[in-house]
């Protein structure tokens, strides 16, 4: 026993006297970089050159960190590290002082394209009123949940009597469906449709088809079917589809509490005008009939909003305790949808004025009407331009704030309920900047905040479950916690840190122990009980496969056909070192189109007023541009772009050729 006890002693005054542990951090997009493009981690307590090792044990890149920078949303000093030379597809480990920090570094081409479908896909795993059947749900199909298509008018409707309502999505994590918040996400995916229809004319993630719908528009068209049963015969809209209460932690199908349809609101029927507007152009060249029966909807819908301007949806009534929505200002979704009206038809008794510097959420969406002005040049004019310079001045900043910190987009104050659609949000408004102008800096900063969402902040972690080394395993999430599976559904983006402490509590009251601890980037469990923190919801996912897919469509040689020249971009082919990384197939044909992209720091990207190929198609909104190489060939042979300089060219079998294909050398 003496023996032992100083034996014990000596171990723990070794201990107490052992050089400190190497205590750096490395936090990284652990989906993984573009070949081409901009590249960079934050980097926590540590001090030397940031070593990138790959497969062999080969030190093939050695950067020195910035200067560190305080970010006040975590309370750290954070040194940025620009590795965008590392331009090799394969794994890689990084390392400090010979330390190894992490091993899960993944340099990959079409990197975000299985987090496109995924997110995406997510919305047919909330579709209401319907069975997942396994061969599309995998190990998450289940039963039909709300299949009786009888709801009963609440008396807030100001009318008795029934209606049928089915179909839909379950907004949250919950089996509430709510107009306003359908507004703002479907708007969301149908301006992705709109502006890069010809990449997601091909691109599929297994959902049941919907006639010879793409599958993004199948997926819109689920729910946009259930909006359309929320109106009533004068035109107005019924603001929720709810039981009076939230249910219980069951399935879909074990809800068996009675539907109402609640309210009837003037800021959800000029969002149900704008969505309608804006699907009757878009569903159009697929289905005459369908989109004449949206925008007649659309145009029934503004009319009374018009005439009851002030119909405002203020508070829930006292028998109903489902998510509320409530808005005492309807005048911004008025714009939206006078805006969606006046493009769709020419008619400028629709046009409205009024534009917002400041990204959209649910309760305002005056900074889509500026999207949708800002990009439409000749039907709006001056009020285009001012819209413009909205886009610009905001971006600006959010381009600014993400060269110092942790790298990213977002401010302390921006830690709000559902932080990550903000970070989304402020996403899919950088890149209007930068469709708009050509600008690298803002595509720069959009893919800093797929970055921060994807594992390049202060929890280590990936936002999107399934996705990521670390990821969200316990969601607030009513399907994922019931369904016997262990893993939750992926796809989904949790709402992020924030530190109202709405959630914390007793256990008795399904809440949480207190997680805060006194940053607002950190204020965040991955429990069920956090519904302020964990859960899910439909609008959060939309930007978040607004910006992914967005991202991937610019990268395929894709743009909006409003854009700048110079947005289309080319990515990078998968040749790879040793450690190849494992990178899905993509199902959009590629064809002669599978270049190089360009870094948004120093390789000047493929314009679409280069002297490439450009397939221009105006009415379906995309300019394409493929670069003159064969599209068959063997990977000895294949062509590469290269850079001498500042100019660019195409090498093959050791020929150098312009974008034209003329032989240069």
């Amino acid at each position: 026993m003496f023996v032992k006890n100083n034996a014990l002693k000596s171990v723990a005054l070794a201990a107490l006297f052992a050089a400190p542990a190497f205590a750096a951090t490395a936090y990284i997009n652990q989906i993984g970089y573009r070949p081409g493009d901009i590249k960079e981690l934050a980097l926590v307590d540590a001090n030397g050159n940031v070593d990138f090792v790959n497969a062999a044990g080969q030190v093939v890149l050695s950067v020195t960190p910035k200067a560190a920078s305080y970010w006040d949303a975590s309370g750290q000093n954070v040194q940025l590290v620009d590795f965008s030379k590392l331009a090799e597809a394969g794994k890689y480990s990084i390392k400090v002082n010979g330390n190894v920090l992490r091993s899960d570094l993944v340099v990959k081409s079409q990197t975000y394209e299985e987090i496109v479908k995924a997110s995406i896909k997510w919305f047919y795993y909330q579709r209401a009123s319907m069975a997942l059947e396994s061969q599309y749900a995998g190990k998450w199909a289940r039963a039909a949940g709300h299949t009786n298509p009888t709801a009963e008018l609440h008396n807030s409707t100001g009318a008795s009597g029934t209606i049928n309502s089915t179909k839909g999505w379950y907004d949250a994590g919950d089996y509430g469906r709510y107009i306003v918040n359908s507004g703002i996400t479907t708007y969301t995916l149908l301006s992705l449709y709109e502006h890069f229809p010809q990449y997601f004319k091909a691109l599929k993630w297994n959902i049941p088809a919907e006639g010879s719908l793409p599958d993004l528009l199948a997926e819109i068209k689920y729910n946009l079917d259930w909006m359309l049963t929320m109106q009533a015969s004068d035109g107005g809209v019924y603001h929720k589809l709810t039981s009076l209460g939230f249910p219980g932690d069951v399935m879909p199908a074990q809800d068996n509490s009675k539907l109402y349809a609640i309210g009837k609101s003037t800021a959800g029927t000029f969002d149900f005008a704008a969505v309608m507007a804006m699907a009757s152009r878009i569903y159009k060249p697929f289905d005459a009939n369908y989109a004449s029966k949206c925008l007649e909807a659309a145009k029934k819908a503004y009319a009374w909003g018009q005439q009851n301007p002030n119909r405002n949806y203020l508070a829930n009534p006292s028998d109903v305790s489902t998510g509320a929505y409530e808005n005492d200002n309807p005048n911004d979704e008025k714009v939206l949808a006078g805006t969606e009206l006046f493009i769709t038809t020419g008619d400028a008794s629709y046009k409205q004025s009024g534009s917002s510097e400041y990204v959209s959420y649910w309760g305002d969406v005056m900074g889509l009407a500026t999207y949708e002005k800002a990009t439409h040049q000749a039907q709006f004019g001056g009020d285009a331009n001012e819209a413009k310079q909205k886009i610009l001045g905001t971006a600006d900043n959010f381009a600014n704030r993400a060269e110092k910190g942790f790298g990213v987009v977002m401010a302390k104050d921006d830690f709000v309920w559902g932080s990550n659609a903000v970070a989304s949000n402020q996403g899919v408004w950088l890149l209007h900047a930068y469709y708009l102008t050509g600008n690298q800096k803002y595509y720069k900063a959009a893919v800093k905040v797929l970055d921060y969402l994807l594992g390049k902040n202060p929890l280590d972690m990936s936002f999107v479950t399934g996705y990521g080394t670390k990821s969200p395993k316990m969601p607030h999430h009513r399907p994922s916690t019931s369904d016997n599976v262990e893993e939750p559904i992926p796809g989904m983006l949790v709402g992020g840190p924030q530190p109202g402490g709405e959630d914390v509590g007793s256990a008795a009251e399904w809440k949480c122990a207190d997680y805060r601890k006194g940053q607002a980037a950190t204020a965040y469990t991955d429990q069920r009980c956090s519904y302020a923190t964990n859960e899910v919801a439909i609008n959060w996912n939309a930007p978040l496969a607004y910006l992914a897919g967005a991202i991937e469509a610019i990268n395929a040689g894709y743009a909006p056909e409003f854009a700048a020249n110079g947005v289309a971009r080319q990515d990078v082919p998968a040749s790879s070192s040793s450690e190849t990384a494992t990178s899905s197939s993509s199902s959009v044909p590629q064809s002669s189109s599978s270049a190089v992209a360009s870094s948004s720091s120093s390789i000047p990207s493929v314009s679409s007023s280069s002297s490439a190929n450009v397939e221009s198609s105006s009415s379906q909104g995309t300019i394409a541009i493929h670069t003159p190489v064969e599209s068959k060939v063997v990977r000895s042979q294949q062509p590469r772009f290269r850079f001498d300089g500042h100019s660019l060219f195409i090498e093959k079998n050791g020929k150098r050729f312009d974008l034209k294909g003329q032989r240069i050398k």
